[in-house]
């Protein structure tokens, strides 16, 4: 039901001429199994020219309405999977980034990929139930005004076979949100294999381990559970049939033994019986693609994403527009609390007061676990503070304005993601500029960029793409950069070049820039630097002169 109401949302106007279309086509189908009816009653031989035109006129009527029908629901289905598939992503940029990472990746790409397919396949099947659906109706109401008595004795026997077909079916229903938990497993399992290939195949016991109790036993459990529900819709698809001649039986053989019925309702139900074979078995054969579109749907609704909006697909206008530039930015009494993956326990942050100035270049320093990438993404908005204000030039940053006040920054972060083109990033210059950079990066001889911003290749190695997400970084010309531990990955040759040139170009140019860092032999090139402990700041002090001077 809940996958009719999310057609229904999207067009209820559709739905409703198609249903009408289906609904001609049931009637008309009634229509003609009655003229069919009424030849067998009269014997048959010549028929009046009429009677023939009028049957044809009939068969062209159900043959126009169903194809309209499905054309109409068919258009619906289509729209309104690129909707769905266009509001996730909306809704998943919408959802704030701590959320996501509860939920973990491999969550969200089984969202995507499983769920989104299951969808699409419900709602293919949708239109076909529904002109099914109308098809039966129209030829329940010919059957009824045929012969009451056994329009009666129908309607028990269908209460009967329709309760012995749906109680387990919900059990099978049941099964499939099982089947639809255990995916998500596999899809875990699947990102672990893809990530970890160096060390699993560099260890046979931990390959082996990995296989025999991590992924062959969830692909296991899944193919019982896929069996299980293939096994009952088998049963349920074979008794739901048989049902058909059982009441063709009960019909002929019993029925007329308990009150009088004429020969023309006898033939006439047998007639609707044998025709009501073909729509009844694609519903039954259609509804456990439908069980698994529920539950699909259900699993989205349970991700608890953010609505899509403004956050979801913002506006390059007006409002939206960040300031070009920074007087002053500030975390007053800052807090932020999480559960550490894998170990069960809550991390605080904070309380932060930390001042950020343009023309100044900041070195955040600190043990692993110490929360200094915590601390950058709540400086750069990509986590709320739980208690305590983030203040730009003054003003207190709320919900509302957390979209525009992100747009401040320039980022690479140590899990950093590099797309295959500079998107966002257009300008009549914008190749010419990119070359520029790629020289200064000295990676001229490794990537190309044409005129829309494409790359010509992203297989570097990962301190030579870290470069890469430099160069983007550059071209955004923001107010603030943020730099997670960026020279990790560089040569040491380069390290002088990113910490002695790359960063005072950017300090000379007026913007603010944050650096997390190891690196203890480069903290003199820091106007200040914050050490971090266990989520507490104990220091924030400047840069020795001295120690500059060493260097």
């Amino acid at each position: 039901m809940s996958l009719l109401v999310l057609l229904l949302r999207r067009s209820a106007g559709a739905v409703a001429l198609a249903v009408l279309c289906g609904l001609l086509s049931g009637a008309s189908s009634a229509g003609l199994i009655s003229r069919i009816n009424a030849i067998l009653a009269s014997g048959g031989g010549l028929v009046d020219r009429g009677v023939v035109l009028g049957f044809a006129g009939i068969g062209v009527l159900m043959l126009g309405a169903r194809i309209g029908s499905q054309l109409l629901l068919n258009r619906l289905q289509t729209r309104t999977t690129y909707e769905l598939r266009a509001q996730l992503s909306k809704r998943i940029l919408a959802t704030p980034l701590r959320r996501l990472e509860e939920l973990g990746t491999y969550r969200l790409l089984a969202t995507l990929v499983d769920d989104i397919g299951s969808l699409t396949q419900s709602l293919l099947c949708i239109p076909v139930i529904l002109l099914n659906a109308c098809i039966v109706l129209g030829c329940l109401a010919y059957l009824a005004m045929l012969s009451r008595v056994v329009f009666a004795a129908l309607l028990v026997f269908a209460a009967l076979g329709v309760t012995s077909y749906w109680i387990p079916t919900l059990s099978m229903m049941r099964t499939q949100r099982k089947a639809r938990e255990t995916n998500d497993r596999l899809f875990r399992d699947f990102r672990s294999l893809t990530g970890g290939l160096k060390e699993l195949m560099l260890h046979r016991e931990r390959r082996e381990a990995f296989l025999t109790r991590e992924l062959l036993p969830t692909v296991a459990e899944l193919r019982g559970l896929q069996t299980q529900v293939l096994m009952r819709h088998t049963l349920l698809t074979s008794w739901g049939m048989s049902l058909f001649f059982f009441f063709i039986g009960l019909m002929l053989f019993v029925l007329p033994g308990i009150t009088p019925v004429s020969s023309q309702a006898l033939v006439g139900y047998t007639l609707a019986a044998l025709y009501l074979q073909q729509p009844l078995d694609s519903i039954m054969t259609l509804l456990p693609t439908v069980g698994q579109g529920a539950v699909a749907l259900r699993h989205i609704e349970q991700l608890e994403l953010g609505e899509a909006g403004t956050q979801g697909l913002p506006s390059a206008a007006g409002p939206h527009e960040a300031p070009a530039s920074v007087s002053r930015l500030e975390l007053c009494g800052v807090t932020h609390t999480y559960l550490r993956d894998g170990e069960g326990t809550r991390f605080t942050l904070g309380p932060i007061d930390l001042a950020i100035h343009p023309g100044e270049i900041l070195f955040v320093v600190g043990g692993n676990g110490s929360g200094k990438t915590t601390l950058a993404k709540l400086i750069t908005g990509l986590y709320a503070p739980e208690s305590g204000e983030v203040r730009l030039d003054g003003k207190p940053i709320g919900e509302g304005e957390r979209e525009r006040y992100r747009q401040l920054f320039a980022t690479v972060f140590s899990d950093f993601h590099l797309f295959e083109a500079l998107l966002g990033l257009a300008s009549a210059d914008l190749a010419d500029r990119a070359r520029g950079y790629l020289e200064r990066l000295q990676l001229a001889h490794k990537v190309e960029i044409d005129a829309s911003g494409a790359l010509s290749t992203t297989q570097l190695s990962t301190g030579q793409r870290k470069r890469l997400a430099l160069l983007t970084a550059y071209l955004e010309n923001r107010p603030v950069y943020l730099f997670d531990e960026w020279a990790a990955d560089q040569d040491p040759a380069f390290k002088e070049v990113f910490y002695r040139q790359l960063l005072p170009d950017l300090k000379a140019a007026g913007k603010a820039v944050v650096v997390i860092s190891h690196d203890d032999r480069y903290f003199d090139a820091a106007d200040r630097l914050v050490r971090l402990e266990s989520g507490a700041l104990v220091t924030d002090r400047s840069a020795p002169a001295t120690s500059r001077a060493a260097s």
